[in-house]
């Protein structure tokens, strides 16, 4: 048995590398080792398929419209973009919500995939430090140099998903005995000036604020408006400071309100929806993912430099786009359920990634990321797992 779950931890965490790429290394984006993780990736998909039909309930139709509208998508492409079979394996990526049902016919255990999300997590933060010192080079993503934004060189690093339930998984064990349990107080504060450090307004806002409510959720009234005063007093001193990247993100946010309805969200959403797709069909079930090589690919990269509307600005919309109607129905019924359904506290860090998606699902790629897809599965996963043991004990 120890070897069993030996094996599947392994395979686990190669499936979490693969997914993420090798965090978009700069020796992983092309050749041997990019087709090595995609075929992996094919190979796992693959094994999914048996297990597909086998369950009912919980979180199981919603994954499985979501993997539907991406494989009908692969054919939207094909057939109204011209968008060669050749590339569909760009899509490859984007079905690792096959794995899911994987998942539950190994009965893979949940303290092991904690253990799992940990070890990138930490594994995140220490590669995001080598590049952030070592900024000169780009190790890490797709872009040629990293520029300064916001007040800092601005570095998005690859595989925000995985971080961010490790976070969360951080501070959900950090006081579930009660006590301190500092290596993952460690993690928090390392995670927190990771994050703060990217200058991504929304991802700063949910850190913090779902921190703050795990933090008050369960004290006294008198200790909650202790720390919320210390809160906002931390950001108050923030804002009015000469920090460089609280001037920055300021001048950002003064910008933003200041566009209005010409935001370029609002603007490219308004395209997005109305304008992008060829007819009725690709309307409903997508027009699938654009390979850059391809026609079509050019044609979104087009929109990106000639207008700045990029998919992945346009969150929920995006996935729209790409995977159709079936993955937006999938995501509505997801989000539902996953805020009525009853988690135990020691595993709230699931509710609170969904918390994270929802609050930034209109304005980020997180619902459809390659960067998160890894991570929102093991919390379906999760979820599912707690769904069924609750079904079975009644």
């Amino acid at each position: 048995m120890k070897n069993s779950v030996n094996t599947q931890r392994i395979l686990v965490s190669l499936l979490v590398i693969c997914s993420l790429n090798f965090f978009l290394a700069k020796f992983a984006t092309a050749g041997l080792l990019k087709n090595a993780a995609y075929a992996y990736l094919l190979l796992s998909i693959i094994a999914s398929f048996p297990f597909f039909f086998r369950k009912e309930g919980g979180f199981v139709l919603p994954v499985q419209l979501i993997c539907l509208g991406v494989l009908l998508s692969i054919v939207m492409a094909t057939a109204y973009w011209s968008q060669s079979l050749s590339y569909a394996s760009s899509t490859i990526p984007y079905l690792v919500w096959f794995v899911f049902f994987l998942l539950l016919a190994l009965e893979f255990p949940i303290a092991e995939l904690e253990k799992i999300i940990l070890a990138f997590g930490i594994l995140y933060l220490v590669l995001f430090f080598f590049q952030f010192t070592h900024n000169s080079t780009v190790y890490f993503g797709y872009v040629e140099e990293f520029k300064q934004d916001r007040g800092v060189t601005r570095i998005n690093f690859p595989g925000a998903g995985i971080f961010f339930l490790a976070f969360f998984v951080s501070l959900v064990k950090f006081l579930n005995k009660e006590k301190f349990n500092w290596p993952y107080l460690i993690f928090l504060m390392a995670g927190v000036i990771a994050t703060v450090l990217q200058v991504t307004r929304q991802s700063i806002a949910v850190i913090l604020i779902i921190s703050l409510y795990h933090v008050i959720r369960n004290v006294t009234p008198l200790q909650r408006i202790m720390v919320a005063s210390g809160a906002v007093l931390i950001i108050v001193v923030a804002v009015n400071s000469s920090n460089p990247i609280s001037k920055g993100l300021l001048e950002t946010q003064k910008e933003t309100v200041g566009e209005g309805d010409n935001y370029i969200r609002i603007l490219a959403a308004r395209y997005f929806i109305s304008d992008f797709s060829p007819n009725t069909i690709t309307r409903i079930l997508g027009n699938g993912f654009p390979n850059n090589n391809s026609t079509y690919g050019q044609h979104v990269v087009d929109l990106q430099q000639v207008y700045g509307f990029h998919i992945a600005d346009v969150g929920l919309i995006g996935l729209y786009i790409m995977f159709g109607v079936l993955p937006l129905v999938g995501y509505s019924i997801i989000f539902v359920k996953a805020l009525v359904a009853h988690v135990p506290r020691k595993y709230y860090y699931i509710k609170y990634y969904i918390w994270m998606l929802l609050a930034t699902a209109l304005i980020s790629d997180s619902v459809f990321s390659t960067n998160f897809l890894i991570a929102t599965t093991f919390v379906l996963y999760v979820y599912q797992v707690r769904y069924e043991r609750d079904y079975a004990s009644h």
